[in-house]
């Protein structure tokens, strides 16, 4: 609920999106949480580290994953973040530009942002991030963790694992599947269903 103080997790360049994100969407930011302090004016006060966001979630506040994809160890750490938060705790924040279907689902902790699309009876799991610009077409189901990245295009009836990374710009054909934690090069075209934990790359992809 918008009226919840909202704790940002991560103090890099996505963690200020979502923050300004959040408050165009009405969202009251009480500050941020990172291994280190110091972050951008835009994260609001640091509160600490991960070890104290449970006291802050008691307290009847929600947090928002301000954590991308950008080195494994980051991936990780969201990664691990969603599996100990409660769903009840994870602010799910839409960008006003962003157009998402009514019949579409976005589960808890979801981030929509600018000018991406969610279509018609697109389903989003736990955690998943949809980046500036990205289309995500009808009938499309993401598992958890999956990080859709800036102009990706997701055709119709695309099914996408836990812990999946489309990287940007990349187009992946109607009815494709891709296994959990694989990797889509950014630029990459995705013609045939991608194993989990599989890296593709290039026109048309292939594996790495």
């Amino acid at each position: 609920m918008a009226d919840a103080p909202l704790i940002l997790i991560g103090s890099g360049g996505h963690a200020c999106v979502v923050a300004e994100t959040a408050r165009l969407a009405g969202w009251q930011i009480a500050g941020h949480i990172a291994p280190q302090g110091g972050g951008d004016a835009l994260l609001g006060d640091w509160l600490g580290d991960d070890d104290v966001l449970a006291a802050h979630l008691a307290k009847g506040w929600v947090c928002a994953l301000g954590l991308g994809f950008v080195d494994a160890a980051t991936a990780a750490r969201r990664a691990a973040l969603l599996a100990r938060i409660d769903p009840a705790h994870l602010a799910t924040v839409l960008h006003p530009c962003a157009t998402v279907a009514p019949s579409a689902q976005i589960g808890a902790g979801g981030f929509v942002a600018a000018h991406s699309v969610v279509n018609t009876r697109a389903s989003l799991g736990i955690g998943a991030l949809v980046n500036t610009g990205a289309i995500v077409e009808h009938h499309t189901n993401t598992g958890r963790n999956v990080h859709i990245a800036t102009g990706a295009r997701l055709a119709g009836g695309v099914t996408l694992g836990d812990d999946v990374l489309a990287g940007a710009g990349c187009v992946v054909r109607q009815g494709v599947r891709i296994g959990d934690g694989a990797v889509i090069g950014a630029g990459c075209v995705v013609l045939s269903d991608v194993p989990a934990a599989a890296t593709w790359v290039g026109n048309p992809g292939r594996a790495m």
